[in-house]
Formats: structure tokens, C-alpha cells, sequence
């Protein structure tokens, strides 16, 4: 009598969750949180834009060897590369204020305001909000006209 080929019954699972691979399963290994893997995602597109916009500055400047010195205008690209630089809080330092006018230039124009009588009025605003120097004046309360 031939034997019945026996039918090996199922190897118990493993409880282990099949872990996603790539880049965005490590992502989300590393941040369950959405906000979280949307900032990460951000940064690192930041990150590849500053990148990529030096690298072509750098082809703009300077000859390589393997690259030919490219001859374009870099403007454009520069803009680029400070304004993503400016979003990791790096800023170009200048010899003036971080408003583009110097304390002096400032004074000069406050006092010229105030002199003049001026029709313009300085406002200074701060988080949060104060409002100095403004005098609160209640409503009139009028009667009810009688019909």
C-alpha cells in the first residue's frame, strides 16, 4: 500500500510586523508622527536645494577638471541658494542693520519725523501685541430716537 504523502502543517507565523523597506519605511520607523516625516521630508528637500544650487555656483566660479566652465549667469541661482540658506536661520551678515538701515539712519529719520510735524506716525509692533500711548475713549451713548 502506497503511503499517503503527509501534509506538513503550517509553521506558526512569525508575530513580527514585516517591516516596509526603503526610504520611507525607515522614515516611518523613525517618526510615527505625520508632522514629524513631513518636516524630516522638508528638511531634506531644503538640504538638496542648497546643494545642488552651490554645486552650481561652484561650476559657475570655478573650473573643474571632467566639467567645462560653465558660462551662465549665477544670479538666479544664488538668489536661491541664500533664500533656502535663510531657511535654515543662516543669514548673509552686512555692515548695516538687519533691516537694511543703520542706527544712525534710523535716528536721523525719527528726528526729521518728529520736527516736521510729519504726517507719518512710527509704530512699533511686539509679540505680543502692546499698544502704548493710545488713550481709550468709551463709545457715546446716544439715546434711542423715538419714532
Amino acid at each position: 500500500m502506497p503511503e499517503e504523502p503527509q501534509v506538513n502543517p503550517k509553521p506558526p507565523e512569525d508575530k513580527k510586523v514585516k517591516k516596509k523597506g526603503g526610504v520611507l519605511g525607515k522614515l516611518q520607523e523613525m517618526t510615527p508622527d505625520k508632522e514629524e516625516q513631513i518636516a524630516l521630508v522638508g528638511v531634506a528637500v531644503r538640504l538638496g536645494i542648497v546643494i545642488w544650487s552651490g554645486f552650481c555656483l561652484t561650476l559657475a566660479y570655478i573650473d573643474i577638471p571632467g566639467f567645462a566652465k560653465q558660462t551662465f549667469d549665477p544670479t538666479f541661482i544664488a538668489s536661491i541658494f541664500t533664500s533656502t540658506l535663510t531657511t535654515f536661520g543662516v543669514q548673509a551678515a552686512s555692515k548695516k542693520g538687519g533691516n537694511g538701515v543703520s542706527k544712525e539712519d534710523l535716528e536721523k529719520m525719527l528726528a526729521a519725523n518728529s520736527q516736521g510735524g510729519g504726517a507719518y506716525q512710527t509704530i512699533r509692533v511686539e509679540t505680543p501685541i502692546k499698544i502704548e500711548g493710545a488713550e481709550v475713549v468709551p463709545p457715546k451713548k446716544t439715546p434711542p430716537k423715538q419714532p
